[in-house]
């Protein structure tokens, strides 16, 4: 949905707003505006951070994208990989101790689900985070599936 470009600079502005510099004030934004909620989206929540692609078109993608999220199961039982997000992050911020959180990528085609983990996301820290793993395809891998599949529907129209 996003570049692959787009998808690398927003996972480093997550992981920077949320490494162990930053979370005294990301715990204190959560406390006083509720800022990762049910009752709002991430679009609004990271929108509100200025976690946003700067290519206003790659801006428009990554909102859709976090709207699809609310498509991709998670590792909890009747709970989508959007709602999963807030609540990983709701839950590490409002915790009695808060854990730096890192956003990470896996293979689609390995485990659909968006999961949240703890553990330690690079080799070179020690420090324990909150993993939270989003299922991605990569870019061209996706729009040779959509070519196929829009293949597959002309065919079967053409059946009819």
């Amino acid at each position: 949905m996003i570049k692959d470009s787009t998808t690398l600079d927003i996972i480093v502005q997550l992981n920077k707003r949320f490494d162990a510099d930053a979370l005294p004030e990301m715990v204190e934004l959560q406390r006083e505006f509720g800022v990762f909620s049910l009752k709002h989206g991430l679009q609004q929540s990271f929108a509100l951070l200025g976690i946003v692609p700067a290519d206003w078109s790659e801006r428009r993608r990554w909102y859709k994208f976090l709207e699809f999220l609310k498509t991709y199961p998670s590792d909890l039982a009747n709970v989508n990989g959007h709602d999963r997000v807030i609540q990983a992050f709701k839950d590490d911020l409002e915790s009695e101790k808060p854990l730096p959180v890192s956003i990470v990528c896996h293979s689609a085609a390995d485990d659909p689900r968006v999961t949240v983990s703890e553990g330690r996301p690079i080799v070179f820290s020690l420090d324990t985070h909150v993993i939270i793993s989003i299922p991605t395809t990569p870019g061209r891998e996706a729009r040779k599936q959509a070519a196929e599949t829009a293949r597959t529907r002309r065919v079967e129209k053409r059946k009819k």
